[in-house]
């Protein structure tokens, strides 16, 4: 039977205003299997049923009917108080303040209505327990539907906290391709692997695995936890010491992948595209130019602003003579393009290749 919207309305010692002075143990004889205690599990899902915390992965299936009593007995099952509760932030409050060591009292015993007008019974804690883990299911595979279809929808770009001074993967590219199979772009190299959500109890995770024995590979292939996710934003962190905020891009041209730079074909010259060198700097900058690194306070440099040109060969790269244009379009189909990086202030440099690419587009 799948449960949702279930209904559970708490039967008569909840309402126990007319009992005057009468002797709950003796009306009940109750005795400490009856009662759910602080530490069990049972009562965290009660108390998630009930909690409002943004952060808390919510149980929505499952609604109480308000109101009724709830009553709280000690370690030596003597009864501590009762009160009638008449919301969910009543009932939430009550849970809240249940000592170590106390119980609740639940009467069975719970009628339940479904979504489609049917009513059911359950008749023990234990099929309350088994009511709120299928709704505790059936949220989490909604959750872990939604989040994939939001992952899938563009890419995500790597960025760090606030507090972090620096990580080699800022602005490296996750792409998810289907349900489960992820590409990583970081350096201008393609890693294949797989990510996947799941829960571990309450907590929503990605696993992400990696195909390959390099750096790369030791630096991602955990099991993250999703700190939050949302349309524009997945946080996730390991063991509260490594934290990413990757961040959603849809636009094509904003985020870096490749040194395999595509245009469309021209429409009076088939398979020849227009290339703008400039176009590609910030991309060469993020993806070739030499990474920083801490000084000896523990500090970053200051920022470079690379001086970026561009040769029809490696010599000409080296000696930095013969420069190509980069203001000015090149047409070509394919062409091969070497780039000097270098620092201004020390003359110091590296080369690249980066490859221009006509492609056919769909109109």
């Amino acid at each position: 039977m799948k449960l949702r919207n279930i209904i559970l309305g708490i039967c008569a010692v909840f309402c126990l205003v007319s009992c005057g002075d009468e002797d709950l143990d003796d009306l009940f004889q109750i005795t400490e299997v009856d009662l759910i205690a602080e530490d069990s599990d049972l009562f965290s899902l009660l108390d998630r049923v009930t909690t409002d915390d943004p952060s808390a992965t919510d149980i929505t299936c499952i609604d109480f009917i308000y109101s009724f009593t709830v009553i709280i007995y000690n370690e030596d099952i003597e009864l501590v108080s009762s009160q009638i509760v008449s919301s969910d932030e009543a009932f939430s409050n009550i849970l809240g303040t249940v000592e170590d060591g106390q119980f609740i009292n639940v009467s069975f015993p719970i009628t339940s209505t479904l979504e489609d007008g049917t009513s059911f019974e359950i008749a023990d804690k234990d099929e309350l327990r088994a009511a709120i883990d299928a709704c505790v299911e059936e949220e989490q595979l909604t959750i872990i539907g939604t989040s994939t279809a939001t992952a899938m929808e563009c890419v995500w770009e790597v960025q760090i906290p606030d507090d972090v001074l620096f990580s080699t993967y800022t602005d490296a590219v996750f792409k998810l391709i289907n349900a489960g199979v992820v590409e990583f772009f970081y350096r201008g190299d393609l890693y294949h692997g797989t990510w996947i959500f799941y829960f571990i109890e309450d907590e929503l995770h990605i696993n992400i695995n990696l195909d390959t024995e390099e750096v790369v590979g030791e630096d991602w292939n955990f099991d993250w936890k999703v700190n939050a996710i949302n349309n524009a934003i997945i946080d996730i962190e390991i063991d509260d010491e490594t934290r990413f905020i990757l961040e959603k891009e849809c636009e094509s041209g904003a985020y870096c992948t490749t040194l395999t730079f595509e245009e469309c074909e021209l429409e009076d010259s088939p398979g020849m595209s227009s290339f703008i060198l400039d176009d590609y700097k910030e991309c060469i900058v993020i993806i070739a130019a030499p990474q920083p690194e801490l000084d000896a306070m523990g500090e970053l440099p200051d920022p470079i602003d690379w001086q970026i040109t561009f040769y029809q060969t490696q010599e000409d790269a080296d000696t930095n003579v013969n420069a190509i244009l980069s203001d000015v379009a090149i047409e070509t189909d394919m062409q091969e393009v070497y780039v000097r990086i270098e620092d201004p202030n020390t003359q110091e440099f590296t080369t690249t290749l980066i490859t221009l690419l006509s492609i056919e587009c769909e109109e």
